[in-house]
């Protein structure tokens, strides 16, 4: 068994720890091989006696020995031991047999009589693994316990890690019910074991430690039998370290003071026999006044309510302290300034409450929670007659009132009628707003009382269903109305805001019937009053002035919520406030509104939409009533039809401004469909949703057969025709998707074929905007059945009726085709890409585009974009052979090239034939359309080209890469992630060489375009893509610069884009403009002392301001983004241009000047 010997002296000898594992690995082997014989097992105890021989009187000598040897056989020794100790981790736990852990007990206890300087961690270590043998028996745990505390005294002088060992070894002992068997037997109540290990540990300051000790401790209290001697002294061992903290460290331990106040408040709340020492200790620590930090107030408050929560036996362990515990707390709320500790201890008086209720299971005797109750009411009732306390003294009894639904059935009533008296009487308008804030309180916590019932106990549900609700019904004439209608000059607007808000809670209030039904707890007659008053708020702006200062603001918006609640419970409300509000609007002539009038019908409709479509509306019976028919899409079935009669309001407009009433109808419209389709996402997820956002079976063709009162018939049928669909069913996002659908379909056709007056370009473009919402929102499958694609050209017909007729709008009805192309999926519209088919025809079509204006022109050429971006050819398409984009392209690469090669077209026109052949272009460069690059240098010539058309080129190339809403995902547009990246890299990229100026006459004129296009694309792309061509790109910005100030041309656009990009790079690079401050600063200074002063007046003066700004912004920077020393030779120049722009013209450039002088005073 020499081999023992040897190990031990290698791991002794050894500093390496995973050598010294892989040593004690062999000599477990070992064992195991002869499965632990007593020869084996007693060899390998005896091979590190050369380092235990020491008796205890060496051990004692050398303590004051100076020389290094008594502490090398300290270390030797405590390797030594953790030889054994790291052996037994490895050993096979069955092997050791009952008499063998017996005896190396013995050996490893010993340890702590008298060896105390070395081989206690791995004494420890040895007896927590001799504690997971099969061989132990449970009275050697007693031993090692007992053993273990003859440490005493220097337990404390041990490291951190040694008395971890030791807690661990505690708590696996303890823990285990077999010892704790005999430890009470031995022990009983008295339970010495208990004290010695008080004692022990009394000193612990170790957080790591503390997490172990503050776990340990309600074991003692839990699964112990301890006598009140004891139970007071583990008490006094936790609640010293309270409140515990933790000091900061600069080596991060993994413990947070959270963790140790989360640990130590559990030993408070572990058992309830602590609770006669835990509530008036934590209660004389909160009554300590100003001495208490409000950290520590929080600590105490968590952990009362820790303790209230988790106590058994409330009757003996809670009861008896509450008066105690509540004449304490409730100043913090009557006399307390912070939220934090004011929110605390209502969490503490609503923990009261519900543990004196019972749980889920178990109800407990009612007196207990009623005598609660009653001393908090006694307490508070007469402060709410004090307008200094009515607030405070109202928070805590409605906290304690609401907090159960036993609590609010037992007092609710009372509650409310103390409140109804004082507002009979009140002292000031915040006094009625203090009390009116309590009242509504009241209502919302009954609310969600109800919404929640069935999370309680059973009986909670059969208190609502006799609940008593005389007291509450009767607010609505005691209260409410009597303050609404009795307004004066003092009444303020937060007292009418608490009113609507009463209102709406009153009105959405519900009970449940005997028979388990739910319904509304006001009758009809008052919710319909309640909707009269709150609708004559929304609705009188109509019938004001614009000098008629009645109106409130706030107050408004207040009754736009308070309706949207309403409506959602009582139905039957929308239908009266829409009836009101459209009677309003149609005895109004709206032939020539004034601003006011239109922003009040803005208002009224929009608020409309918002009111009755922002939510699902609920199937919620009226009291006494039978059941009526209810479709959860019945709000926006009434807005739309609503809508529908009230387009045209003004039938004969003859201007953009007369036809503004006309545009609000569809916005309200529109808006409608937003807040419907939101409400839907809120309440079904929207991967469910996808599920439901198509049909099999094609909607056009079922609403052929419909009259255009289709929506009016929906309004009122009774559902006896069809299936009923439910509140909570997913189903009714399809049908909502199909009444939308119907609604698009009416408007184009109306729009292609009805009376031409009531349109205008405004409200093609609301029309197009509503038809993008509902068509994206579609499935692929529907869009195909419903050949939507074709549609858009055709406008619901039977032949494309976009372009006809002789009205002057009749090119901006290509509105309503981009409205349905720019919500299709591509695969939707393929059938439109066959050779010489729809889309190339379109987008190829230049015959009427010397007539048309500009901006009909970027209406076309954004119809392009959208059909060159979702064009998919290739087999089993309708362009197998992928040629009708190539052929486009080319067709506009040729119109390019013969405009700015000859003379034969004005610019004026070219401007039009350009936006389009770029929005084009575009859109293929967005899915990179490799047939893009066959334009490259086509336009590279163009920009150079001598003409004014090239320069339009340069000009407008950046719109390549111009961010367009249309082309987005959200559109379902190809939008590749890199596609700024590769239109820069071929467009870009290799006019820098050609962009420098080279002195030539003959090139400098190219290099002058190359410019102006290299930024024109550079200010449409994020940094990124540039990023790698800084050097050059900051010469051709600081030259451009240079160039318009020298020659005082700084009108031109490229002028304000230099300054862009420069402000960019500034904000992500500085290091790129270091080497150039001189030039930039300079330049800067001169574009800024040209733009002011420039006289230009109307677009040119917002553009000078727009220069004037950027200039301001990048020199105002750069003290922010440089060291002083490379600012310092400019700082008085730049600080007298500044002083100048204090006083620019433009307010925005005067506060960037501002903040730049501040950054530049700090250069000196």
């Amino acid at each position: 068994m020499s081999n023992f010997k040897d190990w031990a002296l290698q791991y002794v000898l050894s500093d390496d720890e995973t050598a010294q594992s892989e040593i004690a690995k062999k000599a477990a082997k070992e064992i195991e091989n002869t499965r632990a014989s007593s020869a084996s097992v007693g060899s390998w105890a005896a091979s590190i006696q050369p380092w235990i021989t020491i008796t205890k009187q060496d051990d004692d000598n050398s303590d004051d020995d100076d020389d290094d040897s008594g502490s090398g056989d300290i270390i030797a020794r405590a390797k030594a031991l953790g030889f054994l100790a790291d052996t037994l981790e490895a050993l096979d736990k069955s092997l050791l047999r009952p008499e063998q852990v017996i005896r190396l007990v013995g050996f490893f206890s010993a340890m702590f009589s008298y060896d105390h300087k070395a081989g206690i961690t791995a004494s420890a270590k040895a007896l927590r693994q001799l504690y997971a043998m099969k061989g132990f028996k449970p009275a050697v745990g007693v031993k090692m316990i007992e053993d273990v505390c003859k440490l005493k005294e220097d337990f404390k002088l041990q490291t951190a890690a040694t008395r971890l060992e030791i807690y661990e070894l505690f708590l696996s002992l303890i823990q285990d019910q077999s010892v704790n068997n005999e430890l009470q037997d031995k022990y009983g109540t008295s339970s010495g074991f208990i004290i010695d290990i008080l004692q022990l540990c009394q000193n612990e300051r170790d957080p790591g430690n503390l997490l172990l000790w503050f776990k340990l401790l309600p074991i003692f209290l839990t699964e112990y039998s301890t006598s009140d001697q004891v139970t007071e002294e583990i008490f006094k061992a936790f609640s010293a370290y309270f409140p515990i903290t933790l000091r900061s460290s600069a080596t991060p331990i993994g413990i947070t003071a959270d963790d140790l106040k989360n640990a130590l408040r559990a030993c408070f709340a572990s058992h309830y026999k602590v609770a006669k020492l835990a509530f008036p200790f934590l209660i004389g620590k909160l009554d300590q006044g100003d001495a208490v930090t409000v950290s520590v107030k929080l600590d105490i408050l968590k952990t009362v309510k820790a303790c209230i929560e988790q106590y058994d036996n409330p009757q003996t362990s809670i009861v008896p302290h509450i008066n105690k515990i509540w004449n304490s707390l409730k100043y913090e709320v009557r006399n307390g300034e912070v939220k934090e500790t004011i929110d605390a201890t209502l969490d503490v008086l609503r923990a009261i409450a519900n543990r004196l209720d019972g749980t889920k299971t178990q109800k407990f005797d009612v007196s207990l929670l009623t005598n609660y109750v009653d001393i908090v009411v006694d307490d508070c009732r007469d402060d709410l007659a004090n307008p200094t306390y009515t607030k405070q003294a109202g928070l805590l009894l409605m906290t304690v009132i609401t907090t159960n639904i036993r609590a609010y059935t037992l007092e609710s009533a009372a509650f409310v009628d103390i409140i109804r008296k004082n507002l009979r009487q009140p002292k000031s308008p915040s006094h009625t707003k203090d009390l009116l804030l309590l009242l509504n309180s009241t209502l919302k916590s009954r609310a969600d009382l109800f919404k929640n019932r069935k999370q309680g106990h059973p009986e909670d549900e059969e208190a609502l269903k006799t609940e008593s609700s005389d007291h509450l019904v009767a607010l609505y004439h005691d209260v409410y109305l009597p303050t609404w209608t009795g307004k004066s000059e003092e009444t303020t607007s937060e007292v009418l805001k608490q009113v609507v808000q009463g209102l709406a809670l009153l009105a959405t209030q519900q009970t449940l019937r005997p028979d388990g039904q739910i319904s509304l707890l006001a009758s009809r007659s008052v919710c319909s009053e309640i909707c009269s008053l709150l609708t004559h708020t929304l609705t009188k702006g109509l019938a004001l002035s614009q000098n008629d200062n009645s109106t409130d603001a706030a107050v408004e918006d207040e009754a736009v919520l308070a309706l949207q609640s309403v409506v959602a419970t009582y139905t039957d409300g929308y239908a009266e406030l829409v009836e009101r509000a459209k009677a309003e609007i149609e005895k109004r002539d709206w032939t020539s509104p004034s601003k006011y009038t239109l922003n009040a019908l803005q208002d009224i409709l929009s608020r409309l939409a918002f009111i009755g479509c922002s939510r699902i509306p609920l199937n919620i019976a009226l009291d006494d009533e039978p059941p009526k028919p209810f479709k959860p899409l019945q709000h926006f079935i009434r807005l739309a039809t609503a809508m529908h009669d009230l387009f045209p309001l003004s039938p004969l407009p003859t201007s953009e401004k007369e036809s503004l009433a006309n545009s609000c109808v569809i916005s309200a419209l529109h808006g409608g469909i937003l807040h419907f389709r939101d409400a839907c996402l809120e309440k079904f997820e929207p991967k469910v949703l996808e599920a439901y956002s198509g049909s099999d079976s094609n909607w056009l063709e079922e609403f052929q057969g419909l009259s255009k009162d289709w929506l009016h018939q929906l309004q009122e049928e009774d559902d006896s025709s069809e299936v009923v669909i439910k509140e909570d069913d997913p189903e009714v996002y399809r049908e909502f998707l199909r009444i939308c659908l119907f609604i698009v379909r009416h408007l184009y056709r109306e729009a292609a074929y009805g009376k031409q007056a009531p349109w205008s370009e405004r409200v093609f473009a609301q029309v197009a905007n509503l038809a993008a919402l509902v068509v994206r929102s579609l499935d692929e499958n529907l869009q195909k059945s419903c050949s939507l694609a074709l549609n858009a050209f055709n406008f619901f017909f039977s032949e494309d009726l976009s372009s006809s007729g002789p009205s002057r709008l009749a090119p901006f009805r290509r509105l309503l085709t981009l409205g349905i192309l720019q919500g299709l999926r591509p695969a939707a519209m393929t059938e439109l890409y066959a050779p010489q088919g729809i889309a190339e025809t379109f987008m190829c079509d230049t015959s009427r585009m010397a007539t048309v204006l500009l901006a009909v022109g970027e209406i076309r050429g954004t119809i392009c974009a959208v059909l060159a971006n979702k064009y998919k050819g290739g087999q089993s398409t309708f362009d197998p052979e992928s040629e009708t984009m190539k052929r486009v392209l080319n067709f506009w690469g040729e119109q390019i090239k013969t405009a700015t090669t000859t003379d034969d077209i004005d610019p004026a026109i070219f401007e039009v034939y350009n936006t389009v052949a770029v929005h084009t272009v575009a859109g293929a460069c967005a899915r990179q359309d490799k047939n893009v690059l066959t334009l490259v240098p086509i336009l590279h010539e163009a920009i150079a080209s001598p003409g004014p058309n090239g320069a339009i080129v340069a000009r407008t190339i950046g719109g390549l890469v111009k961010t367009n809403e249309l082309l987005s995902p959200e559109n379902h547009a190809v939008v590749k992630r890199f596609y700024k990246q590769w239109v820069y890299t071929h467009f870009a990229k290799p006019l820098y060489d050609l962009a420098l100026p080279t002195g030539d006459e003959d090139t400098a004129f190219a290099a002058g375009r190359y410019t102006t296009a290299i930024l024109s694309l550079v200010s449409n792309c994020p940094f990124e893509v540039y990023q790698e061509d800084l050097p050059a790109l900051v010469r051709l910005l600081i030259t451009t610069l240079n160039n318009s100030s020298a020659s005082g041309d700084i009108t031109q656009p490229q002028v304000a884009t230099s300054l862009e990009v420069l402000v960019d790079i500034l904000a992500n690079e500085p290091e790129a403009l270091k080497g150039h401050l001189k030039a930039i600063i300079t330049a800067g200074m001169k574009t800024y002392e040209e733009a002011a002063k420039n006289t230009s007046k109307g677009n040119v003066t917002r553009g000078l301001a727009a220069v004037r700004k950027l200039t301001l912004q990048l020199l105002g920077a750069m003290p922010k983004k440089f060291e002083e020393r490379h600012l310092l030779p400019y700082a008085l120049p730049m600080q007298r241009m500044l002083a100048t722009a204090s006083g620019d013209k433009s307010r925005e450039a005067r506060k960037v000047a501002l903040l730049a002088r501040e950054n530049w005073a700090k250069v000196v």
